[in-house]
């Protein structure tokens, strides 16, 4: 039961991680190509990560 948990612990930071790296990796080589394609692609980047934060599910305990 510890072992499944600290899985998906585990699993959770590596999805935080890879994503982050993407849309990082992503960012920079549209600014290695174009300055003004780089600040859309981080405008974007911003957005999108804006977007998930708001539709994650923010816990899963009993409402006020």
């Amino acid at each position: 039961m510890i072992i499944k948990t600290l899985f998906k612990d585990i699993w959770k930071f590596l999805d935080v991680i890879l994503y982050l790296l993407g849309f990082g990796f992503i960012v920079i080589a549209l600014f290695l190509w174009n300055k003004i394609a780089g600040f859309a692609g981080l405008g974007i980047a911003l957005l999108l990560t804006g977007l998930l934060i708001d539709l994650l599910p923010h816990g899963q305990g009993g409402g006020d």
